[in-house]
Formats: structure tokens, C-alpha cells, sequence
């Protein structure tokens, strides 16, 4: 009987020692699975983690991009204008000089005589007296211009002159704003050539 027992006894533990082997078996091939899965889902999440930071390193490079071509663009637009300004500033400054009283009489008589010999004609100044300068431009007029001279103050006018035929709302313009305009179309092309 004792055999028996004994063999009872072995055979429990056998048994009882390979359900507890399958048992931990089970245990570490769920754990096993747990962990690939852990593992996966954390590789994935990584993985998402590094193409979110690529796309929002790629946008804020292009942003970058976008804005330092802007300021760039910005720049030179603001170069031009200052350049422009300048260039103007100069020519406008050539112009005020250059228009004084003894050329702008000249320019008068010479234009008159070509444009309006017989006619009666109109002239608006600024800058100058007009009482003085009516005495000593009508003077010289006189011998070159049959009509009528009418001179008169336009304080629209800062240099130069505007002349036309009386009775006529036609103007020739000479003044500082219109040579400067007329100078314009010149500079600006070659200014714009400059700078590109």
C-alpha cells in the first residue's frame, strides 16, 4: 500500500508539475504576446510621433521660406522707392536751379516765338515778382511776339511756368512737377534695370 501511495503521490505531483508548467507557459506566451503588442503599439505611436515633427519641421521651413522671400521682396521695393526718391530729390534740386528767372524769360520768348507769333498768350508763374518780371519780360516779348502777353501768379505752381493762348484752356506745362514727370519716365526704366 505504502507503493501505491507512493506512486499516487508521484503521479499527483506529475500531473500537478505539468499543469503547472502549461499554466506558466500560458502566463509567459501572454506576456509574451502583451509585450509584442506593447511594443508594437509604441513603435507605431513613435513612428507617428517622428512624421508629425517632419510635417510640422517641413511647414515651418516653407513658412520660413515664404516670409524670408517676402522680406526680401520687401526690401527691395522699399530700396527702389528710397533710390527713386533720391534720384528725384537730385533732379528736382537740378531743375529748381536751373529755372531762375533769366532762363525761365528765355524759355518764354523762345517758345512764344515758335508757338504764338500773332497770338494774343497767357502765362502763369510762381516764384518770381510779377510786376518785375511782366516789365522786363514783356520788353523782350515785345519783339519777338505780335499779340498780347498776360502774365500771371499761380501759386499752384512752385517752379517753372504754364503758358497758353488766351481764351484757350490748352496749357504747355514747364513746370518743376512736369519736367520732373517728363524726367521720370526716362529714370525709372534705367533705375528699374539697376536694380534688377
Amino acid at each position: 500500500m505504502n507503493v501505491k501511495l507512493d506512486s499516487l503521490i508521484e503521479k499527483i505531483k506529475a500531473e500537478g508539475v505539468d499543469t503547472a508548467k502549461k499554466q506558466a507557459e500560458k502566463i509567459v506566451s501572454a506576456a509574451k504576446s502583451e509585450a509584442d503588442g506593447i511594443i508594437k503599439k509604441a513603435k507605431e505611436q513613435a513612428e507617428q510621433h517622428q512624421k508629425n515633427a517632419e510635417t510640422e519641421a517641413a511647414a515651418y521651413r516653407k513658412n520660413a521660406e515664404v516670409a524670408i522671400q517676402q522680406a526680401a521682396r520687401d526690401t527691395v521695393l522699399v530700396l527702389k522707392e528710397k533710390l527713386t526718391a533720391l534720384f528725384e530729390q537730385a533732379l528736382m534740386a537740378d531743375i529748381d536751379v536751373t529755372l531762375d528767372e533769366t532762363f525761365l524769360k528765355d524759355l518764354i520768348v523762345r517758345f512764344a516765338e515758335i508757338w504764338a507769333k500773332d497770338d494774343d498768350i497767357r502765362v502763369l508763374v510762381n516764384g518770381v515778382d510779377p510786376k518785375a518780371f511782366a516789365a522786363e519780360f514783356k520788353a523782350s516779348l515785345s519783339k519777338h511776339v505780335k499779340g498780347d502777353v498776360d502774365i500771371k501768379l499761380d501759386k499752384k505752381i512752385t517752379r517753372g511756368f504754364r503758358i497758353g493762348k488766351k481764351g484757350e484752356n490748352l496749357f504747355y506745362d514747364f513746370t518743376d512737377e512736369s519736367i520732373l514727370d517728363a524726367l521720370r519716365v526716362f529714370l525709372n526704366p534705367k533705375l528699374a534695370e539697376l536694380l534688377t
